[in-house]
């Protein structure tokens, strides 16, 4: 057993110790203060990130709906241009033939008729580089979207 006589517990007034209590209650008071507002901006940041999260989720859809339609555009020029080239094939051995032709009965009917002809084919290749021109400005309009969306 120790000798308690050799134990000096130090003594504090009442004074003292209402001081040191308002002390620790106003370091507390600091404490929950700076809590609550890392609390605040914490929360602020999360409703940011959950509202981003739905943007960014919003963006994906919008850039896979382009992206598909950018597919069948692509697809419909190719159509286009296949039809195009269809069209063009046919007139060069039209052309040869007409060119050996030698009979003047139907020479002058034969100029007429590939004169008729080839103005036709003037127009569908100009309307075809038409709609060719228009398709491929649709299709780099969603591209630019994509590229905008991207950067975001």
């Amino acid at each position: 057993m120790e000798d308690t006589s050799s134990i000096i517990i130090p003594l504090m007034t009442y004074h003292q110790l209402d001081d040191l209590i308002n002390k620790l209650n106003l370091e507390l008071e600091d404490q929950e203060k700076h809590f609550l507002h890392h609390t605040t901006q914490v929360n602020a940041w999360d409703c940011t990130l959950i509202e981003n999260g739905g943007k960014i989720t919003v963006s994906h859809g919008e850039v896979e709906k382009v992206k598909l339609h950018r597919k069948r555009l692509e697809n419909e020029l190719d159509f286009v241009l296949s039809q195009q080239k269809e069209i063009e094939d046919p007139w060069v051995p039209l052309a040869e033939s007409l060119k050996d032709q030698s009979s003047s009965v139907y020479q002058k009917y034969e100029d007429e008729e590939h004169a008729r002809i080839y103005k036709l084919a003037e127009n569908i290749d100009a309307q075809l580089k038409q709609m060719a021109q228009d398709l491929k400005n649709i299709i780099e309009h969603p591209n630019i979207f994509e590229k905008t969306c991207l950067h975001y």
